[in-house]
């Protein structure tokens, strides 16, 4: 696939969320893309067309039925595209240096404690306890603005189905530790498990 045609691809709103519902349904076909989209049936299938061609996906057929799922490397694109959004999604280091500098010495000192309790951590439970963080930030906020929507219980569980598979992401990374990760981690990644549990059953 040429740079050019990935950009054109990935610098539009519908490809870009298609591509993350497929992965989210890991098998789908194209009209329910195309309602989930938003598009026409016909854009739709110039989309998938396009994303074949570049090998992000592969059709399979089930009788007469034509399904859709990611390839191996439409799934490395789609975390690619999830980490992308995380961090275009957080508040940028400027800003967050502006906030601090407007706060009194009283608010600033607060602040200085944080760092020390992080070093606490050694630097592989840090990084793992700073991901959960952020993940368990992403499934809150998602989960807010579906409830604010009125989103359907199924279309709440597509959108937040696919951290199922971030969380067992950080478990394997866990597991697979040269050295112990801190129990405050493992907590709070279990918390942040059950937490995404509770929001899919509600």
């Amino acid at each position: 696939m040429s740079d050019e045609n990935a950009e054109k691809l990935f610098l539009q709103e519908k490809p870009t969320r298609a591509l993350l519902f497929i992965g989210s349904m890991e098998k789908t076909y194209a009209s329910i893309i195309s309602k989930e989209i938003d598009s026409t049936f016909a854009h739709t299938t110039r989309i998938l067309a396009k994303m074949e061609q570049c090998g992000l996906i592969k059709f399979t057929f089930e009788g007469r039925i034509k399904f859709v799922e990611l390839t191996e490397y439409g799934k490395e694109v789609e975390t690619a595209l999830k980490e992308f959004m995380d961090i275009i999604s957080e508040e940028p280091p400027i800003a967050q240096k502006d906030e601090s500098q407007e706060k009194g010495p009283e608010a600033r000192d607060e602040e200085d404690i944080e760092p020390e309790q992080a070093e606490e951590l050694d630097p592989l439970s840090a990084e793992i306890l700073e991901k959960i963080k952020k993940l368990r930030s992403k499934i809150e906020n998602i989960h807010k603005g579906a409830i604010e929507q009125g989103d359907s219980r199924d279309t709440i569980s597509r959108k937040l189905g696919p951290y199922s598979r971030d969380i067992k992401r950080l478990q394997n990374q866990i597991e697979r530790a040269e050295s112990p990760v801190s129990e405050t981690v493992t907590s709070a990644l279990e918390e942040s498990e059950e937490l995404l549990e509770a929001y899919l059953r509600s």
